[in-house]
């Protein structure tokens, strides 16, 4: 029996088209096909930081934003002599502005001085360490014109200030001393053109002076008067 084939029209082939498509991606296992689950993204880099929790960096470079878990920034940290160490941080506790800067100025790989910041941005004291320290010990606030008017001491190192210097102009007006270390002064001194003209004692501690001590030219006590009735 003789046979042929019917001419296949460009309908026909159309409609064959899709079986053939079928028919290769069924044998083929779907290899260049069929649309494949894109790779996962790669992790967030994260690094640990002085209090040992995780923190997410974002940036590598001179300038390092780093956030926390939840994606508030913590920190920046700059690098600006090149060296791969951060010499300034920029702590900004979640908030727009940073609230404390550290500076490494002598880039050593330790902070030489605090500057603390308002809301607002404004500079409000400047920490540093006297002894080299990790920690400040010793602040000052400044004026209006730049200048302090007023420093803090820690002396003993327990985080409180046991002495404030109150300034006029440059010279040392009124200090506050706090002998005790129970957070509130006991002792205020006046002094005038560098010299202690009185002090002031807190004998009870009822936070309120109630002895005077006045001092001679040589720095001497030359007179001892109550300052409340009996």
């Amino acid at each position: 029996m003789d046979t042929f084939e019917l001419p296949l029209t460009r309908s026909a082939v159309g409609r064959r088209l899709p079986i053939v498509l079928v028919s290769v991606l069924a044998l083929s296992g779907c290899e260049g096909f069929c649309r494949t689950e894109p790779p996962p993204p790669p992790p967030v880099p994260t690094i640990k930081g002085p209090d040992g929790r995780e923190y997410v960096l974002l940036a590598k470079g001179g300038n390092k934003p780093i956030f926390d878990a939840k994606g508030v920034l913590d920190r920046v940290e700059y690098d600006r002599n090149g060296d791969g160490k951060p010499d300034q941080i920029a702590h900004h506790n979640g908030k727009r502005t940073p609230e404390i800067l550290d500076n490494d100025d002598d880039f050593d790989g330790a902070a030489d001085n605090w500057l603390y910041y308002n809301e607002a941005g404004t500079l409000v004291k400047v920490g540093s360490s006297r002894k080299g320290g990790t920690k400040p010990d010793v602040w000052a606030f400044p004026g209006p014109d730049g200048k302090p008017t007023r420093q803090e001491y820690d002396d003993d190192g327990d985080g409180q200030m046991d002495r404030v210097e109150r300034l006029k102009g440059d010279v040392v007006d009124v200090i506050e001393i706090d002998g005790d270390r129970n957070g509130k002064a006991d002792r205020w001194q006046r002094w005038e053109g560098g010299k202690l003209q009185y002090e002031d004692l807190d004998t009870n501690g009822d936070g309120k002076p109630d002895w005077r001590l006045r001092y001679g030219p040589k720095g001497e006590v030359v007179k001892m008067e109550p300052l409340t009735q009996p």
